[in-house]
């Protein structure tokens, strides 16, 4: 859904979300290390139900592990996404004051873009790709639209590695709630599990140098709103990324 054309959000001024930034990057860390040891919990599950299946202490205490990790992982996943939304809200604050470039996406979206089925594919990506357009020092702060800016690798290969990830972790999920009890079964959890370890990592790597990037690009822009600035008499190409 388009947005409509800017206007200066005069209710705030710039901020600073580098502390905001910091917290996000910790929980994303934390939420990548529970990955791996849920991860290791379905590898554990395997292992115990093909060596151990006549044992119902030893096959009791794998599903107790893995419910009880499986239940802090989704805690931190939801603290971290709770924050980096937060985050990623007050930096499209900034940037809207930057650039009086047409977002793609109205600001409701920062937040519905995740949440809403089918275009949680593409929308956040769009979301972040025009909060970096806006936010670089290259940017005329009088551009028209920032769909016309190219986007960057960095959120490119960022935005791929996080949807592999999602999408192999929730087959794993619908397996383990479907109650897979048969050995073939958990062993494709095992490997989807592994995979989604692997891309998530990846994800929440680039994710952290994303966040980095973004408010190292609205430091470095001088703190004036795009209506304080006169508009150039000659056109303006935006810059190639």
């Amino acid at each position: 859904m388009p947005s409509r054309a800017s206007q200066p959000p005069l209710d705030r001024w710039f901020s600073s979300e580098r502390a905001m930034g910091l917290a996000a990057s910790i929980l994303i860390g934390l939420v990548t290390v529970l990955t791996w040891a849920t991860a290791w919990s379905d590898w554990y599950s395997y292992q115990t139900l093909k060596n151990y299946a006549d044992d119902p202490g030893r096959l009791a205490e794998a599903d107790l592990i893995s419910g009880s990790l499986g239940i802090v992982a989704a805690l931190a996943l939801l603290a971290a996404a709770v924050v980096f939304i937060v985050w990623l809200w007050r930096v499209r604050w900034n940037a809207e004051m930057f650039c009086r470039g047409e977002h793609r996406l109205t600001r409701g979206w920062v937040l519905g873009s995740w949440i809403c089925p089918i275009v949680n594919l593409w929308y956040p990506k769009q979301v972040v790709d025009d909060i970096m357009a806006a936010s670089d020092p290259r940017t005329d702060p009088h551009t028209a639209s920032l769909k016309e800016i190219p986007g960057t690798q960095l959120v490119w290969v960022w935005w791929l590695t996080w949807v592999v990830g999602l999408v192999t972790g929730n087959i794993v999920q619908r397996g383990v709630l479907a109650g897979s009890t048969q050995l073939g079964d958990l062993r494709t959890n095992v490997v989807l599990s592994s995979i989604s370890a692997v891309f998530t990592t990846a994800a929440a790597v680039l994710a952290v140098i994303l966040v980095g990037r973004i408010d190292e690009l609205q430091t470095k822009r001088p703190w004036v709103p795009w209506w304080a600035i006169d508009q150039p008499q000659n056109g303006f190409q935006p810059p190639a990324r």
